[in-house]
């Protein structure tokens, strides 16, 4: 008959047995809400290995190895557990999972329990604690690497696996009469490790939640910076579609637009055409032709004065909203002006006049009505020998 262990052995198994179970409820909890982290998953699994190992380790202290061949099972798989649980918690760390190999070697190492049925506890119990102590060996080098490549989880991860894997080499060494025994040491290994391994996550997840706000920080620049595009390139949009291309001038649409927004009764409608301006284009080309409607453009925009209005109309013809007081004469040194001028186009000076018809504001009418007189003047204006003013009839 075996006798009781020591209350000092029981109060260590009692300790351990709640750090453990604190970790493995905590770590399936956070598990279970963010499935995106793995790393919590292992930690659980390794936590319930290690009270597996900690309560069956306990019953079997107090009836023997011979109580059951199940809870001797429990007890090998639960040191399984807790040490190859412990690789999956440091590849997790690296945002990486194991590989078919590995997988397949975790399973070649739990296939010993199978046999617990035909075997003693220590044939059973040695294989499986060696090939769980190289999964071990294995994460304490991989996490050791990474933290000599500067990684802070990966080096806090290491010293707990460190101090772990010390522990139980010390606890196996005891066992085997080498060194004297100290309760409570895997007990310490493990708190440890679970207080290192919680540490490295906090670390991880506070880089990431730095790496987030820092994405979205660039995120929100960036959409910053595409919005302020976008309505540039809409205000030019808006612009382009009011404007001329050649001239820089309003276009007809922008015209008709700010027109209708303007009491025409006080204003004078005026519509000029470049007399013979076809044969500017065939004699001194295109070039010469745009050159001289760049520069008749020029003119005008320097003539209308604030309140007033000027637009490309089409082809050669411009139009001109005038405040109706003295239009007429304004008209005529329009003429006059363009008349005086050389326009150098096409390596040549150019004399361009051109075709003036004018609707004032005693001609009453809507818009469509007074540009039509305009246009009717300008008309006669080209019949009476083109280069002169016309005004059209009240």
């Amino acid at each position: 008959m075996t006798t009781a262990p020591p209350w000092s052995i029981e109060l260590v198994d009692a300790f351990g047995a709640g750090i453990y179970l604190l970790m493995a409820i905590t770590h399936a909890d956070l598990w279970w809400h963010r499935r995106d982290r793995p790393a919590h998953f292992w930690l659980a699994l390794s936590a319930s290995g290690a009270l597996l190992v900690n309560v069956t380790g306990a019953v079997i202290r107090r009836f023997g190895e011979s109580f059951s061949v199940w809870l001797l099972a429990l007890n090998v798989l639960g040191i399984a557990a807790a040490l190859i649980s412990l690789y999956e918690v440091v590849q997790a760390l690296r945002g990486t999972r194991s590989g078919r190999i590995v997988r397949m070697l975790q399973s070649l190492t739990l296939l010993p329990i199978a046999f617990l049925p035909f075997s003693t506890y220590e044939q059973v119990a040695s294989p499986l604690f060696i090939g769980s102590a190289m999964f071990l060996l294995a994460a304490m080098v991989q996490a050791i690497r990474h933290a000599l490549s500067g990684d802070r989880e990966s080096r806090v991860m290491a010293s707990g696996l460190v101090v772990l894997f010390a522990v139980l080499i010390y606890d196996m060494a005891s066992e085997l009469k080498l060194l004297p025994r100290i309760e409570g040491m895997p007990v310490l290994g493990f708190t440890i490790l679970f207080i290192a391994a919680a540490r490295a996550l906090s670390l991880r997840y506070d880089r990431e939640h730095r790496e987030l706000v820092t994405l979205r920080g660039e995120l929100e620049s960036r959409v910053h910076e595409r919005t302020a595009a976008l309505e540039a390139a809409n205000r030019e949009l808006d612009r382009l579609s009011h404007t001329d291309p050649l001239t820089g001038l309003a276009n007809r649409r922008s015209f008709f637009q700010s027109a209708n927004g303007r009491d025409i009764r006080t204003h004078a409608l005026l519509m000029l055409d470049v007399d013979h301006f076809k044969r500017i284009n065939d004699t001194h080309g295109h070039d010469a032709g745009d050159t001289v409607l760049r520069a008749l453009a020029s003119m005008l925009a320097e003539t209308v004065r604030s309140g007033e209005l000027v637009a490309r109309w089409g082809g050669e013809e411009f139009i001109l909203l005038l405040a109706d007081e003295g239009a007429s004469e304004r008209a005529e040194a329009l003429r006059r002006t363009l008349a005086d001028q050389a326009i150098h186009a096409g390596g040549a000076r150019l004399h361009v006049t051109a075709s003036i018809g004018l609707s004032p504001a005693a001609y009453t009418g809507t818009l469509d009505e007074r540009l039509t007189a305009a246009d009717r003047a300008l008309y006669r204006a080209k019949q009476q020998g083109r280069n002169c003013v016309v005004v059209a009839a009240a």
